[in-house]
């Protein structure tokens, strides 16, 4: 399989966008949580556990699965969107694997759950300002993790999850262009005026 030096210098501005688009992302989003409810807003137990790790595994992930699709699938366009689709079967085995149907349906795990801890990282501090207006109350007591109502937990964990994962991969792609369009132009526009002189 040849690569093109386009596809790499393509995928590595892609890479670094989204990267930096993320990382945005989650700094507005505990910002807009403190800005919202100083009072409750707790700050973070350790900047590199809960902050540095969790994005550089989100971006290890994006990395590898759109570099992959991209090289090896004829659409690509379709494989832009390849880490969204992975998130979106990941995080629906995780939950469909925890629900129980004892007593009615609700989800049920452990903190030291690998699905959760995957959940867990792959979490958004965007998603997270919800939580000041619906929080997910539950048993959560002696290494438990049941929220009391399955739906919210559903919508707040994996739904809005996958949508900003959806939503941050249509903005990078975005961004690419804009800005790509834009060097293309400054570029020809130069190109005009030394064949003026």
């Amino acid at each position: 399989m040849k690569i093109a030096k386009s596809d790499i210098g393509f995928l590595i501005k892609l890479i670094l966008i989204w990267a930096f688009a993320n990382l945005t992302l989650n700094m507005f989003g505990l910002w807009f949580t403190k800005l919202l409810n100083p009072v409750e807003f707790s700050y973070l137990d350790s900047i590199k556990y809960e902050f540095v790790k969790p994005l550089l595994i989100q971006l290890l992930l994006f990395s590898v699965s759109t570099t992959i699709a991209y090289l090896l699938l004829k659409n690509k366009k379709l494989a832009l969107y390849v880490f969204v689709a992975l998130q979106f079967v990941a995080f629906h085995v995780i939950f469909f694997m925890n629900v129980k149907i004892h007593h009615g349906m609700h989800f049920a795990t452990t903190f030291n759950n690998h699905g959760l801890q995957y959940l867990s990282f792959c979490g958004q501090y965007l998603v997270d300002i919800l939580y000041l207006y619906f929080p997910i109350n539950g048993n959560f007591e002696n290494g438990l993790f049941v929220p009391d109502n399955i739906a919210t937990f559903y919508i707040h964990w994996i739904l809005l999850n996958i949508i900003y994962y959806a939503g941050l991969t249509w903005l990078s792609i975005r961004l690419l262009k804009y800005f790509s369009e834009d060097k293309k132009e400054n570029v020809e526009v130069e190109v005009v005026a030394e064949n003026q002189e």
